[in-house]
């Protein structure tokens, strides 16, 4: 099996009268499908936030460690647990220039990815100047990624309104693995699409993460997907 690129061990993320996430732990592989399931409200976008060292409730992290082994054995929540909203900003602050880069995130909808008032394009160039070894040849890698999610290179030029549904989840899956991120986090992808649309991004993402060695974590509540792409499940559950 091989070695973890993320490892999230035993988070608890609180309020003063609540417990919203209780012991999840889990682990991203190179080429590797985690998939986080469980019932809406259950706390799974606050486990793939916490992964990227955004936590936003007080007191929030009460206990939990957050590792990227291929960085380093630095433990991201040491000083933070128990340190109320303070310690958590300084938290998102230091680990700034990881998200976007090592760990990318795409969210639920691709109207929520996508900036409206700039073109694919000028997305795909910010995304490909986060690259850990930057590329001197930015327009170039801007067509190799669109191909690579099988959009047209006249894409590059269209507004996020003027691509159809499908185009645009491409467009968001573009925009997600431009970076050449370690680990790749998508939100429930799935949400709002037809099913043949929902399976082909589903497939998209599976195929581009397996071909560049990401970890991909995949939140869903689609027993289905997890059955046909799942290596590992990770089940989160709501708590009184």
């Amino acid at each position: 099996m091989s070695a973890p690129l993320l490892e999230l061990t035993d988070l608890c993320i609180r309020t003063h009268d609540r417990v919203l996430v209780d012991g999840v732990s889990l682990v991203a592989r190179s080429g590797r499908v985690t998939a986080v399931v469980g019932a809406s409200g259950s706390g799974k976008t606050l486990t793939a936030r916490a992964a990227m060292g955004v936590l936003d409730v007080v007191p929030g992290l009460d206990r939990g460690s957050l590792r990227y082994p291929a960085l380093s054995d630095v433990d991201w929540f040491d000083g933070v647990r128990g340190g109320g909203m303070k310690a958590q900003l300084a938290l998102r602050e230091r680990m700034r220039s990881l998200r976007g880069a090592y760990v990318t995130y795409s969210p639920q909808s691709a109207s929520s990815a996508l900036n409206p008032g700039r073109t694919i394009g000028r997305q795909l160039a910010s995304a490909v100047a986060r690259r850990r070894t930057p590329t001197e040849d930015v327009p170039a890698a801007v067509l190799e990624v669109l191909g690579e999610v099988g959009l047209p290179p006249r894409a590059a030029h269209a507004l996020p309104g003027e691509l159809s549904g499908g185009m645009a989840q491409r467009a968001a899956v573009a925009i997600a693995i431009a970076p050449l991120p370690t680990v790749m986090i998508a939100d429930e992808p799935e949400t709002g699409l037809d099913p043949v649309l929902r399976r082909l991004v589903t497939e998209l993402m599976l195929d581009v993460a397996r071909r560049h060695g990401v970890g991909l974590v995949l939140i869903t509540h689609n027993a289905d997907t997890v059955e046909r792409v799942a290596d590992e499940v990770v089940r989160v559950g709501r708590h009184p």
